[in-house]
């Protein structure tokens, strides 16, 4: 819940100020005398935009003189008015009239296919979409933002976990109440996308912990952008994909022609706007953007006015956001304003192609240097493209890449083709030591918008219970709301019982999983696991870390004790450098590559009578080294021995009584004693893997190419008279996640291996594949079988290959409405053969739950022949369920 009140308050802060000797005041309204909600006021002498509040009231400080106001709003007719302003305050009432639209003349670009005319205005607004991204090289401007919040209900169980000011005050005081939030601040704003925000006022009723810095991220993205708000542009270059355009009005302005298209999305979907975007004729560039979104029970509204704040330059002067939310029982509202004054704005005439002929330099300003002999082959291009009066989608798409190539800054080109993904801060900001303290002259001064009587009674419930009428800079003075929901334990008894971490000091810390993971684990061969861990870290330095971790348990049907430890030297963490041993004696699972889920196992054993692991005693030591050869090569080395024995059931005990299967392998003939041991030598590598650095330790995250992998194990016998198994095996794959758009996904493993010589071989030598044989699993269905006979093993060859196609629209979702519902479909084909089956192959359907977990059907042939059906549920955090215990 906190994090959605994050989410909603994240746009309510941002700072510039300037006090002024007089008060313009006014409000707007329709013929009718009502206010007109949401309207603008654009001050075109000083670039400066207002955005009126709900009873299209307005406010703001001018020095004396006379000024051109335009005041609009959606569904209205522009008027502008020239106001003088002395030395006294003012007050004006403007009215509007209700706009009368046309779309007689546009209707004439429609095709003969009868085409919608939004199609060819929107393919040129796509096209000249970079353009506009990087217009600007630099501008420097205040804002006055205005944010308020009211929490209409919070679930009783969420307000038993949360306090404010440690208890001091009950959560019950803020349910119902406003809280407001206002700044001023200076912006500067560097080509590609850096804002610096000076903070000079800020004034808050909002609990800190519900504040975010740097939370302006409509402001702070630029409709030109594929992305706007981390959602779809309706002026992204593959838009056509995810919307459908309608031209519903045209308005004639005496110097302008706007075209009002409705933006509909093809499919519901969170990352997808709907509403309305205006577009100039002719420049192709945003006049008002009026769109929604919205996602698990928080929608949002933008509204964002753009105006002429230099010949060809239109920027944002206006934001108006609305903002319900009603998810997990927590009801609310919100409405935020930012009102933007340009001081200075230098455009980048760097980025200014031929093309753009309706946004060509002036005559009279200097030429650029010319350009290269592939930059005007780019140039030529485009102008051709422009020339065009009609557009076909794929032109459009090609104007796009091409001029994102023509203007792209070069910092943006080397960031976009380097290797490392560099998380550059886009959003700095400073608070002025005083921004906290400013009295009421000054706000009543620097206020753009009216203060309302419960908006003041919220300022003055904050200040009573902080005990002063200013806040310190630090914001210690603030409200706190504390979420005690999962603390850790603080007390040396809660660390013992639950578990925790001891810091030793600086570098060394203790980590216990406390007596309430005793338990851990349950089959017939060694009955109940009862043991403890602990782990020791030492840090070498930030970067590189030892750590040891040994485990003792007691086998209670084996009457043994288990062991176990291993220790990990983290030495490169740039190459991923890394050195790990391992020993114990253990019960293991025949299948060590690809078993089935422990803790999965112990359930269904203590409840079903089922044992789905084949156990052998192992005492084993093991040594693996893993690193980085060079980027995205990858070098995998390691060596075991481990002494096998057979391990037979010694207890049956289950909660339902069910006589239990015998352990597998059983037979000491079949399977006698021995000491294995093997080496093995295993290289991956991914073309241009990008990546991102953390903490000084690298992170692979994409790569467009796919993955290849090769790996070669070998059985040798170290002891005399040992019946160890003696073979060369081989394997190759190549893997590889293709994200196809933004709702869908291929991912495909294709392998294959062999024996090159297999002069004795056991069961736990063979290659086994990964097969989901419970109901539950932790196992993804991507690439792994679901239907296959327990322990599939491979023979002296093998290949198996696994295709699937994963879409948020794909059956069930095409229904409209279940449009609404956050879940993906998936379909999967996955197939085998080895030297003991010609053929099987296997087909599912799956529906996911936002990655939390999927529910699949599924079915097999073997041949040509079907002959088995299932359903399985795959729950991909039951893995880190099941470390935490061990």
């Amino acid at each position: 819940m906190k994090h959605f009140l994050l989410f909603a308050l994240s746009c309510i802060i941002i700072p510039a100020a300037g006090l002024h000797a007089q008060q313009l005041k006014g409000v707007i309204v329709n013929k009718k005398g009502e206010p007109v909600p949401n309207s603008t006021v654009y001050i075109h002498e000083i670039s400066k935009g207002i955005a009126a509040d709900t009873r299209g009231e307005f406010q703001t400080g001018l020095a004396p003189g006379t000024y051109t106001c335009e005041f609009r709003s959606l569904g209205y007719g522009s008027v502008r008015k020239n106001i003088v302003m002395g030395r006294v305050n003012q007050t004006v009432r403007v009215e509007l009239q209700e706009t009368s639209y046309m779309l007689k003349e546009v209707v004439v670009y429609a095709t003969a296919g009868n085409e919608d005319p939004a199609l060819r205005i929107m393919r040129k607004a796509i096209a000249r979409a970079p353009y506009y991204r990087y217009q600007v090289k630099e501008y420097s401007a205040e804002a006055y933002i205005k944010g308020s919040l009211t929490i209409d209900r919070i679930p009783g169980i969420f307000k038993r976990a949360m306090k404010v000011n440690d208890s001091k005050s009950d959560i019950n005081a803020l349910i119902g109440k406003p809280l407001v939030m206002e700044s001023k601040s200076n912006i500067r704003y560097t080509s590609p996308e850096t804002y610096q925000q000076d903070a000079v006022a800020l004034k808050s009723s909002i609990p800190k912990e519900f504040n975010v810095d740097k939370g302006l991220s409509i402001m702070t993205s630029s409709i030109y952008n594929p992305g706007l708000g981390g959602k779809i542009s309706p002026l992204a270059p593959g838009a056509f994909r995810f919307y459908t355009f309608k031209l519903e009005n045209v308005d004639y302005q005496p110097d302008l022609i706007i075209n009002k298209i409705r933006v509909t999305p093809r499919k519901k979907n969170p990352d997808l706007f709907t509403g309305y975007i205006y577009i100039l004729e002719d420049t192709w560039n945003v006049y008002i953007a009026d769109l929604s979104a919205s996602e698990l029970g928080t929608a949002m509204h933008y509204r964002i006015n753009y105006h002429r704040v230099q010949p060809s330059v239109y920027l944002p002067t206006t934001y108006d956001m609305s903002l319900t939310i009603n998810t997990m029982g927590v009801k609310g509202s919100g409405k935020y304003y930012a009102s933007i004054k340009y001081n200075s704005v230098k455009a980048d005439k760097s980025r200014n192609p031929v093309a753009i002929h309706e946004t060509a330099t002036p005559a009279d300003e200097p030429v650029e240097q010319p350009v290269s002999p592939k930059q005007q082959k780019i140039s030529d291009e485009l102008d051709r493209l422009a020339q065009k009066e009609e557009l076909s989608t794929r032109e459009a798409y090609k104007m796009s890449k091409l001029m994102r190539r023509a203007v792209e800054p070069e910092e943006v080109k080397i960031q976009r083709e380097s290797l490392e993904i560099k998380d550059i801060e886009r959003v700095k900001m400073t608070v002025d030591t005083l921004a906290w303290k400013r009295d009421t002259t000054f706000w009543s001064n620097i206020r753009e918008l009216p203060l309302r009587e419960d908006e003041r009674r919220s300022y003055q419930i904050r200040d009573s219970l902080s005990g002063n009428d200013s806040i310190a800079e630090t914001g210690d003075g603030r409200d706190e709301i504390m979420l005690s929901v999962g603390e850790n334990p603080k007390t040396v008894f809660g660390k013992v019982m639950q578990g925790g971490v001891w810091k030793m000091n600086r570098n060394l810390s203790l980590r216990y999983g406390g007596l309430t993971g005793v338990l851990k684990g349950y089959n017939f061969t060694d009955g109940f696991q009862l043991g403890q861990t602990l782990s020791f870290s030492q840090a070498i330095d930030s970067n590189r870390n030892i750590s040891v971790t040994p485990s003792l348990c007691y086998a209670t049907a084996r009457k043994e004790w288990l062991w176990h430890v291993s220790a990990s030297l983290h030495y490169a963490p740039m190459s991923l450098g890394r050195l790990h041993l391992s020993a114990g004696h253990l019960s293991r699972d025949v299948n060590g590559e690809n078993g089935e889920s422990r803790l999965m196992n112990t359930l269904t054993a203590l409840d079903l009578g089922q044992n789905f692991i084949r156990f052998y005693d192992s005492r084993y030591a093991k040594i693996d080294h893993y690193t980085d050869i060079v980027n995205g090569l990858h070098l995998y080395t390691g060596a075991e021995i481990d002494k096998r024995s057979v391990l037979r059931n010694r207890t049956s005990f289950n909660f339902i009584g069910k006589e239990v299967p015998e352990n597998i392998p059983s037979d000491a003939v079949l399977y006698p004693g021995h000491t294995a041991a093997n080496i093995s030598l295993e290289v991956s590598y991914t073309p241009r893997y990008r990546y991102r650095v953390r903490k000084g330790r690298k992170w692979y995250v994409t790569s467009k190419y796919p993955t290849l992998w090769v790996s070669y194990k070998k059985g040798v016998n170290l002891f005399a008279d040992n019946p160890a198994p003696l073979y060369d095996r081989i394997a190759s794959s190549i893997s590889q996640n293709i994200q196809v758009s933004p709702f869908e996904e291929v991912d495909y493993l294709f392998s294959g291996g062999t024996f090159l010589s297999s002069g004795r071989l056991y069961v736990n030598d063979l290659k086994y594949f990964r097969n989901s044989r419970m109901m539950f699993t932790a196992s993804d269905f991507n690439r792994s079988f679901n239907l296959l006979e327990p322990y599939t093993a491979s023979g002296e060859w093998w290949l198996e290959g696994h295709l699937n196609y994963r879409s948020q629209y794909l059956f069930l979702k095409n229904l409209p409405f279940l449009q609404r519902f956050s879940f993906d479909e998936a379909v999967h084909i996955h197939g085998l053969s080895t030297e003991k089956r010609k053929l099987y192959l296997e087909g599912g359907y799956s529906v996911g739950f936002l990655n939390l977990g999927r529910i699949g059907i599924f079915t097999g042939f073997s041949g040509e022949k079907f002959d088995r059906f299932g359903v399985r549920i795959s729950y991909p955090l039951w893995s880190l369920i099941e470390s935490s215990l061990h």
